[in-house]
């Protein structure tokens, strides 16, 4: 009888403890399945190549004249407005973007003065055959832009590929692949993220000169642009 009575009294304790568990298993299913049908978790980078969209107008830019026909490319194609509108960056290879009382930061200025401080800049990287670059002058650059887009997200560039990749004697021979290497090692040290590769240029989508695109080349630049940025 006493035997019986002991056994008696632990079972509720013991049918207790087996509900308990069987329970926060049961959560934790639910959970587990919850988080992953969930339409709105978050991708990771891997899983996609675009960048998500900003307001309008609220992408900057600092480059050349080659990084203005792509943004003017931008917006013969389908787009959401998020670049600043095209200003004149002619000539602006990156030698030029390294002292603050440049030009172009004034150029630069203005736009932010019209749009705002920007979310993200892009910038691209483009060498003059007469002025080598090196990693100092990128890094002088970014000194500069981190004073007057503080809270943006960089992306960084090289200059428009070109198919041959030698037709553009602006850029000397290895202008492209310069620049390309530089890129590599801005993002290496943490300076920005890799922006988008666009081209390649060629006879057939460029003037005369072989390095700046028409129209077609323009709509070429513009829509890589359009494809990366996420519109």
């Amino acid at each position: 009888m006493t035997g019986r009575h002991t056994a008696a009294a632990k079972l509720p304790t013991v049918t207790v403890m087996v509900l308990v568990v069987a329970l926060a298993l049961a959560a934790a299913y639910l959970v587990g399945q919850s988080v992953g049908n969930n339409p709105t978790s978050v991708e990771t980078p891997s899983m996609t190549n675009s960048v998500s969209g900003s307001g309008p107008h609220s992408i900057g830019y600092v480059g050349c004249s080659n990084t203005e026909d792509a943004v003017a490319g931008y917006y013969l194609v389908p787009n959401g407005g998020l670049f600043w509108q095209p200003y004149p960056t002619g000539g602006g290879s990156l030698d030029l973007w390294t002292s603050g009382s440049s030009q172009y930061w004034s150029l630069f200025d203005q736009q932010v003065q019209k749009y705002g401080q920007p979310s993200k800049v892009w910038i691209e990287v483009c060498e003059r055959a007469a002025a080598p670059l090196d990693l100092a002058m990128v890094r002088q650059m970014f000194a500069i832009l981190r004073q007057r887009a503080p809270s943006a997200t960089y992306y960084i560039s090289p200059l428009n590929s070109y198919s041959p990749s030698n037709i553009c004697a602006i850029t000397g021979p290895n202008g492209v692949a310069d620049a390309a290497d530089l890129v590599n090692e801005a993002v290496a040290n943490g300076l920005a993220l890799a922006g988008p590769t666009i081209g390649p240029l060629t006879s057939q989508n460029t003037v005369s000169d072989m390095c700046h695109p028409n129209s077609a080349g323009e709509s070429l630049l513009g829509s890589q642009l359009a494809n990366f940025f996420g519109g």
